[in-house]
């Protein structure tokens, strides 16, 4: 006897099931999408906005921390349309030099700086602090700046071409021979680089910044602040912030209490989000 077996029925999904699951899916992303754009849309501009005020602190950072080393009385500060251009002489280090002919300095007694003569070296008392880093090529030394005539370093009144340091005798030479108009009244001497400028031009499309800030050395000094540091030659640009849509800066210089205040206002643009930073320092000019 034939035994009959049940008929078996094709597995899987028909066409009417798959478009109706698509339609399905379709609308729950649909869904999804409407609650989760606010949110990632809020997520990449706190990610724009956070990465604008990291660019801009970290470009005001590295100024203070630059002009703070400057050499007494060597700030000038100018501007040229929307474009601030702040200029300083940064210092390699400093210390005191010897004027007392009977004071031992490394086991023997001091070479004093003669301010009636032309000298190539001195003496120095103590360690001099930063000696050695590397940070800055020494260019020249200096006594007693006041930036103004017959006592300003950028029109070498009393500066003279650096030569070494000698650690083991405490003592600085320079060349040619120099006689220094003034003693200064802490018996002070600095040692510094080249000049250094920062350049910020501030200007914008709308939506975003399209000025720099740029920090420009490696060229000479000159007895008036150039407008164009740039174009000098011999000069590096290094671009420390760019979108900046906003830069403002000033400088006021007491001379009773001899100290600067500077005044750094800097505003970055992206994408329509904005951050403004304002740095504010005090300069020591005691010279």
């Amino acid at each position: 006897m034939r035994q009959i077996l049940p008929e078996r029925r094709a597995a899987g999904f028909t066409l009417i099931e798959m478009v109706v699951v698509m339609t399905i899916t379709g609308i729950l992303v649909a869904i999804v999408a409407v609650f989760i754009q606010r949110p990632m849309e809020g997520l990449m501009d706190t990610t724009r906005r956070a990465a604008l005020a990291d660019t801009a602190d970290t470009a005001l950072r590295r100024m203070r921390r630059d002009v703070q080393r400057s050499l007494p009385n060597s700030v000038r500060f100018t501007t040229v349309g929307t474009t601030s251009i702040i200029e300083f002489l940064p210092t390699v280090t400093g210390g005191r030099y010897c004027i007392e002919p009977g004071t031992t300095v490394a086991g023997v007694k001091c070479t004093v700086l003669d301010f009636t003569n032309a000298v190539g070296s001195f003496d120095y008392i103590g360690p001099l602090p930063g000696w050695g880093t590397g940070a800055v090529t020494a260019a020249e030394v200096v006594v007693y700046n006041l930036g103004i005539p017959g006592a300003d370093a950028y029109a070498g009144d009393n500066t003279a071409t650096f030569s070494a340091i000698n650690t083991t005798s405490s003592t600085v030479s320079f060349t040619p021979s120099k006689q220094f108009p003034y003693p200064s009244p802490g018996n002070r001497f600095q040692v510094i680089g080249g000049p250094v400028s920062y350049v910020c031009s501030a200007t914008s499309n709308g939506q975003d910044g399209t000025g720099t800030l740029v920090r420009v050395s490696g060229y000479a000094k000159q007895a008036t602040q150039p407008t164009a540091p740039a174009s000098l030659s011999g000069a590096v640009s290094n671009v420390l912030a760019t979108n900046v849509f906003q830069c403002d800066i000033d400088y006021a210089q007491a001379v009773v209490d001899q100290y600067g205040m500077l005044s750094m206002t800097l505003g970055v643009q992206r994408k329509g989000e904005k951050v403004v930073l304002t740095h504010e320092m005090q300069i020591n000019n005691a010279p």
